[in-house]
């Protein structure tokens, strides 16, 4: 009878053991991890707005516009495929009036990267002639950092300037008729420790043909990036 019992407490004690392992390696708050490996917003000479993610093997993107916080949700989680995928969205980017906003949500992962825009909207606000910035880019690449691409129109001087009190990267444009420079540049960004966003802005001095003569400026585009809190 006493063998009886101890092959019993034997058992019982194996299963717990194994529940207990068991659970600790399908634990799903130990996924940890965003599922896209880059993406890339673009606006193009036209005004359009677009999105490239570059996502992980066996990941699927379930897209939701939340007109309750007025963003553009991207769902990311694992799937069957064993392809690679890369997904391109236009059109289907929603404003609401002159801002957008697009959040990463990664299944099982706790932080929600977003990325923020104030523009004008070229759905109601055509592209004039006049305006300084032809084109950009923003890329987030894979160790963290971001890649400023851009081009300006003809006779165009560009500064850059750090504002360490709002902690805001300013790209200045300006009218410069003496201006031979290059129309296309690149700048990478990186957060520095403390930062909470990165925040890029476009400064555009209205008015003038030469440099330092203008009627004031106008801060457009804007781009806000967070890398996401723990929720």
């Amino acid at each position: 009878m006493k063998k009886i019992k101890f092959v019993a407490i034997v058992l019982l004690a194996s299963l717990a053991f194994s529940s207990c392992s068991s659970d600790e390696m399908f634990s799903p708050e130990e996924v940890s991890e965003e599922l896209f490996k880059t993406y890339q917003l673009k606006r193009d000479i036209n005004g359009k707005y677009s999105l490239d993610i570059n996502v992980e093997d066996n990941i699927s993107i379930g897209k939701v516009k939340n007109t309750s916080n007025n963003t553009n949700e991207f769902y990311l989680s694992s799937s069957n495929s064993k392809v690679a995928q890369k997904s391109y969205y236009g059109s289907d980017l929603w404003f609401d009036n002159d801002n957008f906003k697009i959040e990463f949500i990664s299944e099982n992962f706790n932080k929600i990267p977003s990325i923020s825009v104030i523009d004008d909207n070229v759905n109601y606000n055509k592209k004039t002639d006049d305006e300084l910035l032809k084109e950009y880019s923003i890329t987030k690449n894979e160790e963290g950092s971001y890649d400023l691409d851009f081009k300006v129109i003809n006779n165009i001087a560009v500064d850059f300037v750090y504002d360490s009190q709002n902690d805001v990267y300013e790209v200045h444009l300006e009218l410069d008729l003496t201006s031979q420079g290059n129309n296309t540049y690149s700048r990478t960004f990186e957060k520095t420790d403390g930062e909470e966003l990165l925040q890029i802005h476009f400064v555009n001095h209205i008015g003038g043909s030469a440099k330092g003569e203008t009627n004031g400026t106008e801060r457009r585009p804007v781009i806000i990036i967070d890398d996401g809190e723990d929720n």
